[in-house]
Parts: C-alpha cells; structure tokens; sequence
C-alpha cells in the first residue's frame, strides 16, 4: 500500500508540474506586441477587432492582467495541491482527515479542469483573452474589454452550464478595465 501511495503522489506531482508549464507556455505565447507596426498603432498596444468589427485599442496592461492572474491562480493551485498532499500523507491510510484531504484534491483537480476548458472555449468563441475562477457553488468570468456584449453573456452562460452546470444566478461575467 505504500507503494500504491507514492506512485499517487508522483503522479499527483507530475500533474501538478504539468499545469505549470501549461499556463507558462501560454502566459510566453500570448505575450504583447510592443513594437510600432505599419498601421500606426502606438508603442504597447495590440489591435482588437471586437464583435462588431470596429477596431479599438487594448493596451498591453490588459494583457499582462490576464498573464498574471493565470500565473497567480497556478500558483495558488499548486501551494493548495501541495498542502492537500502532504496532509494527506501525513495522516493515516484510512484515517478522516486523509479521505477529506484526497477528497480536496479530487475536487480542486476537477475545478482546475473545468477553468481550463471554459478559458478555452470562452476565448474560441470570443476572440479575446479571459479568466474564469471556479469557486465553491459560483463561476467568475473575466474577458477582454470591448468583448462583452449581450450575446457573448449568452455565449459564455451556455459554455459555463455546459462545462461546469452551474446555475445562471452563480455566475458572474466581467470584462476588464
């Protein structure tokens, strides 16, 4: 049985480095354009053609928040799956504490999942960069400003429920400022 449970700990960790390098990898290839380009666009700002096909301005700023609030939410995932292993290993086999610790972690692997594929499939039918935190019982949903309009609220309501089947009234959606 120790055996059993080493072999869980390293694939628990393995997960863990895995996600890691996932939101490092996607933080380094969605990094700003900071160089004027033809068009005139000044110095730190991208083009964002929203929805409606007017182009507007998103500075750089808006970028490094979606950057840093992925890579400040890895790192929380990782301090708390870390803290959940080691009491888990530090209690007994059978013991409480070890079942709630191992419950712990089966349900933050299931919202770390979930935040994942609806950031996925949000930015797939957007266009633009977001940031979704699953809670307890609620959902929150950051997107790119300009982003936000009554369709995509409807667009992201129907990804949420459909990714994670919370109801519309423990939802919330924001775009950023």
């Amino acid at each position: 049985m120790h055996v059993l449970l080493e072999k869980r700990q390293l694939i628990l960790a393995g997960l863990v480095v895995m996600l890691g390098l996932a939101v490092f990898v996607n933080w380094y290839y969605t990094g700003t354009k900071t160089a004027a380009d033809p068009e005139g666009t000044a110095a730190g700002q991208e083009i964002d053609e929203s929805v409606d096909g007017a182009a507007r301005y998103a500075s750089a700023e808006e970028a490094d928040y979606f950057a840093a609030a992925k890579l400040n939410r890895a790192a929380a995932h990782s301090e708390a799956m870390e803290q959940l292993e080691a009491a888990a290993a530090g209690a007994g086999e059978n013991s409480e504490t070890a079942n709630k610790a191992r419950a712990s972690i089966d349900a933050l692997s299931t919202a770390v999942k979930q935040e994942s594929d609806m950031e996925t499939l949000i930015t797939a039918a957007l266009g633009g960069d977001c940031v979704a935190v699953v809670a307890d019982n609620s959902v929150d949903v950051v997107v790119s400003s300009g982003r936000l309009n009554d369709d995509a609220v409807l667009q992201i309501n129907d990804i949420i429920r459909k990714v994670c089947g919370t109801q519309y009234e423990n939802v919330r959606i924001s775009a950023a400022n």
